[in-house]
């Protein structure tokens, strides 16, 4: 039987476990290896061993006692693979940081990030007549904001799981239907892709992180979709034609941010990442397990080593490439013959929508496509009906993390940065649950988790349909990403971020959603979305006018209520410190800077001068802040 499970990644990788033989039992089970699963499963772990740490200062009892404190990962790829997903926030910044991981070496494995560029595009009338909204990410001293290869990140994840006795095992796919969930323990099939052998294991916490596929959720209730619209995405990878510094895109784009380009019915993302595609897996886990050691002796950022000169010590593949993809309302209207676009359906919407736009055309220009970057069949990629939720995310004996319990739309990343709640959350109160003696103490622990995973769906789903309104206009479109941020980052909590430490960092990730659960934000949107509702067009100017006046007066509101504060004029361009709009206001804090010899982007700080991708001496890295 040829399982498509190549033997000798997944024997590699399940051999750097400390004991990688199958376990008989396990504390928790988590079914899927994805980044919601390892940050689940991290966090988790970390609890017990603090929690041992503090019963007992005897390394002995110590290190036996940790032996009861399981966790399981199954995985059925045979290494990390291939998502989408490249864009990371400051919220998955802060937990690395409280899990011990640092900025340098981050800034080693992926690309940097500075924030948030929106450009919305006219659809006619003259190309340049666009607006924008830009926004800073965190500065280089606190925590970083990165673009990342997915099957990078969760290598690395795997990685620290392993290190801290997390038992992750690939090639296991474990058998949902002949599985038995019980309030009393559950009692899990797995079986050996490669060996084609079946086993079993008890566990008392089964954790559902299969992500869309919801393979234990969808037991328990079926998918939720939401009324109205929804959205769905296309996407592609391309190499850039000319350096970056030369392409032509809008004024004051090129900077290490995510760049989105606003259309009236869907937006582009345009994410620069550097990929390890190709690079043999032993080498790459070779090469950040060294990176993983300079991390572990708190080696200053200049003493590691560049990407380049880590991908020549360790024989890798190294390269940067350019995500694009197309977000789209489902009920856009397409042409009924698009077979001149393309040879399938992705490639033919993704190239109609970009002819539609002269900036989107032109910036095209300038890239060519990667054709089967990550393997045989993966030129182009489509999903459709992307917003979901599940009803119910527990059941006897299991809790689904992730996007198992729902996901909206990427627009501002809630995939990774507001579902890893979720996972933290779920963590945090795994001890409880497994401590409880009787059925109603465990059924307590997760109908708390139910009560925090309901609204929080339906609150980012309403956060993507408001944003996706003021879209209709390049008039009313910064309106979304500039309420996005008054209440995401001018919250008391968000301001209080840099002091969290590992025992304090779930009451941010846990309560942050982008600002979309804030009562203000939740009664403004509303109203936005009563007035803009409609197919994906040019709304009349009178409506236009009406959503721009109701915005001022409800910011105005907020700002005055002292509840939400931050250094907006450093954090935005075309806005001072009151948030009052000012078109000759084109400056904001600049954080980061291109390095003279290779012309990538670095993310400056105090102690570095040294380029993280080439080596280069860039000299000290000091951040200019703007001033009123």
């Amino acid at each position: 039987m040829d399982s498509g499970i190549d033997p000798s990644d997944t024997i590699f990788l399940n051999n750097l476990n400390k004991d990688s033989s199958f376990p008989k039992s396990s504390d928790v089970v988590v079914v899927g290896g994805g980044i919601h699963s390892l940050i689940y499963a991290i966090h988790a772990k970390a609890i017990a061993l603090r929690r041992l740490k503090a019963k007992t200062k005897d390394s002995k009892t110590k290190s036996a006692a940790a032996d009861s404190t399981s966790i399981t990962v199954f995985e059925k790829g045979a290494s990390p693979g291939y998502k989408i997903g490249e864009s990371t926030l400051t919220v998955f910044g802060v937990w690395l940081k409280t899990i011990g991981i640092s900025s340098p070496l981050l800034w080693r494995l992926f690309g940097p990030k500075d924030g948030l560029a929106f450009y919305y595009l006219p659809q006619h009338g003259d190309p340049e007549s666009y607006t924008s909204f830009t926004a800073n990410g965190p500065p280089g001293d606190f925590v970083p904001t990165l673009q990342i290869e997915r099957k990078v990140s969760e290598l690395l994840l795997t990685l620290i799981a392993q290190r801290q006795g997390v038992k992750v095992l690939h090639g296991r796919q474990v058998d949902i239907n002949s599985t038995k969930l019980s309030d009393n323990g559950n009692v899990v099939q797995v079986q050996d892709l490669h060996a084609n052998t079946q086993s079993q294991l008890k566990s008392q916490l089964l954790v559902d992180a299969t992500g869309r596929f919801r393979r234990f959720a969808s037991k328990q209730a079926r998918i939720k979709r939401f009324e109205g619209w929804n959205t769905d995405a296309c996407w592609a990878y391309f190499e850039e034609i000319d350096d970056e510094s030369k392409v032509t895109r809008p004024p004051n784009s090129l900077k290490p941010s995510f760049t989105v380009l606003i259309l009236i019915d869907s937006w582009a993302w345009v994410i620069r990442l550097p990929t390890w595609e190709g690079s043999p897996l032993p080498n790459l886990v070779a090469m950040i397990q060294h990176l993983l050691t300079l991390n572990a002796e708190n080696a200053p950022p200049d003493a590691y080593p560049s990407s380049q000169a880590l991908a020549k010590k360790f024989k890798c593949k190294f390269r940067y490439v350019v995500s694009i993809g197309f977000a789209l309302r489902s009920d856009v209207a397409y042409p009924s013959d698009l077979s001149g676009f393309g040879s399938c359906e992705a490639e033919r919407k993704f190239n109609w929508v970009a002819s539609r736009y002269p900036k989107m055309s032109q910036l095209m220009t300038h890239h060519r496509l990667i054709h089967d970057l990550y393997g045989p069949g993966t030129t182009w990629y489509i999903r459709k009906q992307l917003s979901y939720q599940s009803p119910t995310v527990t059941g006897p004996g299991m809790a689904a993390i992730g996007d198992a319990t729902g996901f909206t739309n990427p627009l501002f990343s809630p995939g990774i940065n507001a579902n890893l709640g979720t996972s933290v959350f779920l963590a945090e109160n795994t001890h409880n649950y497994l401590t409880a003696t009787k059925s109603a103490a465990r059924a307590s622990v997760l109908m708390k988790y139910e009560d925090f995973c309901a609204p929080r769906i339906t609150n980012l789903v309403r956060m993507n349909r408001f944003n996706y309104l003021c879209m209709r206009s390049p008039e009313t479109g910064p309106i979304g990403p500039l309420w996005q941020y008054l209440a995401g980052t001018g919250t008391e909590i968000w301001r209080n971020m840099r002091h969290h430490d590992f025992d304090s960092v779930a009451e941010i990730l846990c309560n942050w959603e982008w600002g979309a659960n804030q009562e203000e934000y939740i009664a403004f949107a509303d109203q936005v979305i009563t007035l803009l509702e409609g197919p994906p067009s040019r709304p009349e100017e009178k409506i236009i006018q009406q959503v721009k006046e109701l915005s001022q007066t409800k910011l105005n509101e907020a700002v005055w209520s002292g509840k939400f504060k931050n250094r907006w004029g450093g954090l935005f361009r075309w806005y001072d410190d009151s948030l009052v709009f000012n078109a000759k206001k084109d400056k904001k804090d600049c954080l980061a800077e291109r390095c003279s010899n290779c012309r990538n982007w670095r993310i400056l700080r105090e102690d570095a001068a040294m380029c993280p991708t080439c080596g280069h001496d860039c000299g000290k890295g000091t951040p200019m802040l703007w001033k009123a």
